[in-house]
């Protein structure tokens, strides 16, 4: 056996640690260690296969399994987070979204909300409020984008009521003088009711991409659920009853 290998031989001390004999002394004091502390392992170098190697040395093996599946449990675990942080800050900024929706429309000046307030709030560039012709708009709608008869069914029909555009074309019926800057728009349909004619709740973002048609739309459907039902109580010159 040789010298270092012996028990008596003198440990390896790192000046800035305990000695090997000390933590060897600590395992054994606390066998549960390593079930504690399963991180520690990724720590660990285990013993070679030694000479032969033509041997497979399945401690190495199975301990290295373990040192990579607990780095991906681990990145796992922080992706999962972070995208739980993300998740809860949009949720509470369509919550604030909401609340100026509600404020908005209780001063008489929804559209202005609409346009002032939800562009900050949900992070897009600009934020519309539009319905079709179909009477003479209140005072509270101002301002508002007017639509002709048919472009809500063009491009939100209602067995599709929520459009997620990647590319969106330039529509300056619908965005104005700042259409052309709109490259990613995200489209809410807008049924009140009761003789009122259809609208558009529409987000605009100049980056493409900002929405596609695979992002959840269940937030924005909230938000202009919301805005739909401020619109119901709007009078739109002579109504029909629903």
């Amino acid at each position: 056996m040789a010298e270092s290998d012996s028990p008596s031989a003198a440990p390896a001390k790192d000046p800035a640690g305990p000695t090997e004999a000390q933590v060897l002394a600590f395992l054994e004091a606390n066998p549960g260690f390593l079930d504690r502390n399963p991180d520690a392992i990724l720590h660990l170098v285990m013993p070679g296969a030694g000479a032969d190697r033509t041997v497979v040395d399945m401690r190495d093996f199975l301990v290295r399994r373990l040192q990579e599946e607990l780095r991906d449990l681990r990145d796992g675990t922080d992706a999962l987070i972070q995208t739980a942080r993300v998740n809860m800050s949009i949720i509470k900024r369509t919550h604030q979204a909401v609340l100026a929706v509600l404020q908005g429309d209780e001063r008489g000046n929804l559209g202005d909300a609409v346009a002032r307030d939800l562009p900050l709030l949900l992070d897009v560039d600009v934020a519309v409020l539009a319905v079709e012709e179909g009477g003479i708009l209140p005072a509270r709608s101002v301002p508002l984008a007017v639509l002709p008869a048919g472009f809500v069914d063009e491009v939100a029909p209602r067995n599709r009521p929520i459009a997620l555009r990647a590319r969106a074309r330039a529509e300056p019926r619908l965005f104005g003088a700042v259409a052309p800057q709109v490259a990613s728009d995200a489209l809410a349909r807008l049924e009140p009711g009761n003789g009122h004619p259809p609208g558009l709740l529409a987000l605009g973002s100049r980056r493409s991409g900002a929405f596609h048609e695979d992002q959840a739309s269940d937030l924005l459907s909230f938000v202009a659920r919301v805005v739909e039902h401020c619109v119901r109580q709007w009078t739109f010159g002579e109504r029909t009853t629903a």
